[in-house]
Order: structure tokens, then sequence, then C-alpha cells
């Protein structure tokens, strides 16, 4: 083996240096090569060795091959007949093969009409069929020229009245098909005028940051226009962007969505990459809670990029304003009377029983806090129950609903104040109830009634009322109807008769604030198990920042028949209070 030989070392092929052992003696110097001649003769007997083995291999792997193909031939003699088409396959090949071998050795006798161009017929031929060599034709006979056989070649004149026939069913279906799928939208085409200039003033409103235009003019033209349109696609595309400027969130998403299933690839494009936009912003904003997103983040970044933290270094003559002297009397009073929330207002209306108790402005500023949020609860309450606007943005057939908040559940949460319905204070009103106190709308003015006796008993089935108190220096006992306002809260008498002492005063002065407890209409801010807190119905003529005496009025609930059970005389003149 030739690679077990050069892997032995200092071994030599004894061919390589039989020529020299033969012909010279070892010790004639003269005959005896040098190492560069020993080396270069090794190579050379190395390379013949290796061509040598070479053309061996290949004869053997022939000779294989031979035998292989003469071992399938047998084969398929043997399993197919001489009719199969392999078998005549295989001999039209081997005759074939015979034919280009005869032709090396033929003259060119014929040649074709082309330049330079000779050929020599093949005998063995078929003249009017053939069969294709290879499998991928199809193995089956067939005509040599296709064309004379089957009549090819020949001019088919076409139906014109046939061919505008079909050509106008072809447009009938793409346009019914295209008026179908909203790509061909008609009112587009009745209104092309009106929405072009919607689009005008969409587009210059956008320009100088009015977005609020922006988004009223493109509604008003929506109801004509569809979203798989490429005039309406650009309509909804410029909304759905003024939408998002407003700050319309949910809307601008409702449309974005819309529109990714637009057949006009450059606005479904748009909507898609845009609301992926703020799909992500809000992501990063309320699901990862990333604080790079967060508005208080984005405030603190232009505050620090316009420089507005340190604007004061910009000014020679700065004062310090940072310190406050809360020594001083009024800053000390105001701080004191800070009312903080809505349960410690009620505390604070339940401690003051009488002067001293409770600082005055605290007890002002605690009502004050309760007239703040009832008038928030009770303003978000009027506008949930009112009739909604019916949507005026209109896509694909379908009205674009605006999210409401529920306002009401937010400002009850915020405060912490529960606003009673309508049923609830009349059923809560039955009974009869002492004033605890008036006090004005502003300042510390409050005017206990500790000492002082003024009572009100009231039926919640029947809607009637009885009282009793003070006119100026007289008493008056009053009775009559009282009607609920469920909506505002207001309490109206009427039908009041007056007796007593101060009867006739009490008609006199029905105008005043003063002029008994059922002088004015009431306004219900809250009533509970113990206190009953109402303020009087201002005026439209009353200014909203004007002072107003003995407006808010708390009561406190005793038990039925104290008062309105009591000897006339007694009760009456006296002003004692009897428990």
């Amino acid at each position: 083996d030739t690679t077990a030989t050069l892997d032995e070392p200092n071994v030599l092929d004894p061919s390589f240096t039989s020529d020299q052992d033969n012909n010279g003696d070892d010790d004639n110097a003269e005959n005896v090569l040098d190492e560069e001649d020993l080396l270069e003769l090794v190579a050379q007997k190395m390379d013949e060795k290796r061509q040598r083995e070479e053309l061996e291999r290949k004869a053997e792997l022939k000779r294989k091959r031979q035998e292989r193909t003469m071992q399938q031939e047998s084969n398929d003699q043997k399993f197919a007949g001489p009719n199969d088409p392999l078998s005549k396959a295989m001999k039209y090949q081997k005759m074939k093969d015979q034919s280009q071998n005869k032709d090396t050795t033929t003259s060119l006798n014929e040649t074709t009409t082309g330049i330079g161009g000779a050929y020599i017929k093949n005998e063995t031929a078929m003249e009017d069929k053939y069969r294709p060599t290879r499998g991928s034709w199809g193995y089956f006979e067939r005509p040599k020229d296709i064309s004379k056989a089957y009549g090819g070649g020949r001019k088919i004149v076409a139906d014109d009245a046939k061919i505008r026939e079909s050509s106008e069913e072809t447009r009938d279906k793409l346009r019914a098909y295209r008026e179908k799928v909203g790509i061909i939208v008609q009112s587009e085409k009745d209104h092309a005028n009106e929405i072009e200039e919607a689009l005008r003033i969409g587009n210059l409103a956008m320009q100088r940051g009015m977005y609020s235009t922006a988004v009223s003019a493109l509604e008003k033209v929506t109801k004509w226009c569809g979203s798989n349109s490429k005039v309406g696609g650009k309509v909804f595309l410029e909304l759905a962007m003024a939408y998002e400027a407003v700050g319309r969130t949910d809307e601008a998403i409702q449309v974005y969505s819309t529109l990714t299933t637009c057949r006009i690839e450059d606005i479904k494009f748009n909507a898609k990459r845009l609301l992926y936009g703020i799909e992500a912003m809000n992501f990063m904003r309320n699901e990862a809670k990333a604080k790079d997103f967060s508005r208080k983040k984005v405030q603190q970044t232009f505050i620090d990029t316009t420089g507005l933290a340190n604007i004061a270094e910009n000014f020679d003559d700065r004062y310090n304003t940072a310190y406050v002297d809360l020594d001083n009397g009024f800053y000390r009073k105001l701080t004191e009377s800070v009312v903080r929330s809505n349960r410690e207002a009620r505390q604070i209306l339940l401690q003051a029983t009488d002067a001293g108790i409770v600082p005055r402005l605290k007890i002002v500023q605690a009502l004050r806090s309760l007239s703040r949020t009832y008038d928030t609860a009770l303003e978000a309450e009027i506008k949930a129950a009112a009739p909604k606007e019916e949507p005026v943005v209109i896509m694909n057939g379908k009205p674009i609903l605006r999210k409401e908040e529920d306002e009401l559940s937010t400002a009850l949460l915020d405060q912490e104040f529960i606003l009673a319905s309508a049923n609830q204070m009349i059923d809560n009103m039955e009974g009869e109830w002492k004033l605890q106190l008036l006090a004005d709308k502003k300042g510390d003015g409050v005017k206990f009634y500790n000492s002082t006796l003024s009572w009100q008993n009231l039926d919640s089935d029947a809607m009637e009322f009885n009282s009793f108190g003070p006119v100026g220096f007289l008493t008056v006992s009053q009775s009559g109807k009282m009607n609920f306002n469920e909506e505002r809260r207001i309490i109206n008498w009427s039908g009041v008769q007056s007796s007593g002492a101060g009867g006739f005063l009490a008609s006199v002065m029905s105008g005043s604030s003063g002029s008994g407890p059922q002088s004015t209409p009431q306004q219900v801010m809250s009533v509970d198990s113990t206190l009953l807190i109402t303020r009087a119905v201002q005026s439209k003529k009353t200014k909203t920042d004007e002072n107003v005496k003995e407006f808010f009025s708390v009561w406190r609930r005793v038990v039925p028949g104290t008062y309105s059970d009591a000897s006339g005389s007694n009760a009456n003149t006296s002003g004692e209070i009897k428990l």
C-alpha cells in the first residue's frame, strides 16, 4: 500500500533504486546520487505509482458499472415484454447512439437552407410520429408536425359584438363589487364639494393648532363618507388625528381600528402605524407605568428645558417669598379653620351646639365645604340623568360612541360625599327637628339656637309640615303643604297658615329670611338620622359672591312629639326647651 509505505519512516520502495544498484558500485563515488537528485527521483516514482493506481481504479469502476447495466437490462427483459415502452425507449436510445457513432465517419452530402447549416438524415427515425425520450413530456406517440396535423396557424376572427358585451358585463360586475365593499360611495360623489371644503378647513385648523375646529368640520361630513373609499378614508384618518390631538383617545382608537381594514393601502398603512403609536403610549403609561411617559415627567422636562425653574436668576432684584409668618393672626386663624373632608365637616357640626365649643369661622368653613361637594355631586347627577345627544359622527352606518366618564362616581369617590336619592331624602326627613344654628354664607356669622326654641315637624307621607319659631321679638306657628323638587332637592312651602303673636308680622315680613322657619325655599344638602342641613335658595338677582345672612340651617332630630305635642301656651310663649 502506498499510504503505508509513505507512513513508514526511512523506508524506500526497492524499485526506486533498483537501476542504480545494478549499474554501479556503492564504493564508486561518481555513481552515487546526491541528496537532491535522490529526492526528485523518489517524487517521480511516487507520482507514476499514483497515476497507475488511479487508472486501475477507474477501470475497475467502469467494469462494475457495465456489470450493473447488463444486470439491469437482463432484469428489465426478464420482467418486461418486447413491446414494453421502456424496452422500446432503450432500444431507440441504443440505435441513436450507434447512429451518432456512425455519423462521425460519414460525409456531409445534404445541407439545410440556413447559413452554414448541415445535417445527416436519421434513417432510423419515424417519419410521421415520434415518441419523446424524456418522461416529463409524456411517453406517448405524437405527430412530428402538430400544426399540420391539427390545423395550427389558422387565424380565428373574433366577434366584436361579443367582445363588447363581455367587456360591459365585466365592468358592471366590477362596479357592483366596488359599491358593495364601499370603494365607490355614491353619497361622496353627490357631496363632493362639502367634503372637499371640510378637508380644507380641517387641514388649515390642524396646522394652526385649532384641533376642536378641525373635529367640528370633519364630523359634519362623516355621514356621507365610507371607510373603504379613498376620499372617505382620508376624511376619517384626518378626523382620528384630530381626536387624538384634542385628547379624545378612545374615539381615535375606534377610527384607527376600523381603518386598518381599509381597501386603500396608503390609508390602511397609516392607520396601523398611528394606532400602534397610540396603543404603545397607553401601554407605557398605564400598564408598564414607565416614569418617562407620565404627565409629571413631561411637565418637569418642559420646565427644565425652558428654564422656568430658575427664571428668577435672570433678574437683579429678587425677593424671598418662601417665608410666611404663621404667627400672624390672619394666617393662623385661616390655617386652624381649614376643613379637609366631609367627614370632618359633619363632626364639626355635631359638636357645634353652643357658642365657644367650635370656632364660628370653622363652622362656616365646614358648611361651605359641604356645599361645594354637594354642588359637584348634584351637577354630576343631573348631567348623568339628562338625555344623551345623538352622536353626529357616523362611520360605515354606525355611530362613533364617545366614552362618557362616570362623573358622579368620580365626584363621590374624590370628595367622600354620599348624595342620597330624592326618595331617600324624603323618607329621612320624616320626623321632628329642632333648629341648632343658622350661619352666613361667608365670614364667621353664626347664630346658635340653644336657648331659643325653633322646631318643625315634617310629614313625608302627607307632604305637610308644622313649625314654630321666632319672628323678630315675637313667635309664630305655621302649617301647610310642602313640595319637593326631586331634581334639585328643593323644598317649597305652599298654603302656609300662620298663627300666634307674630302671625300678622310674619305675613308682612314674608319676603325676609327671618320671618319664620318656612319663609323661603330650602335646598336639602344632607339628611340622616341626626342632622338635617339645608341652605336658602337664592334669587337670580343675588350675586354669587355676595354674602347672605342666615344662609345655612342645621337642624337636629328630636323624639317625635317633643315639641309638637306640648301645650301651646307653654311651648309658644315661654320659649323654653322642654325635653
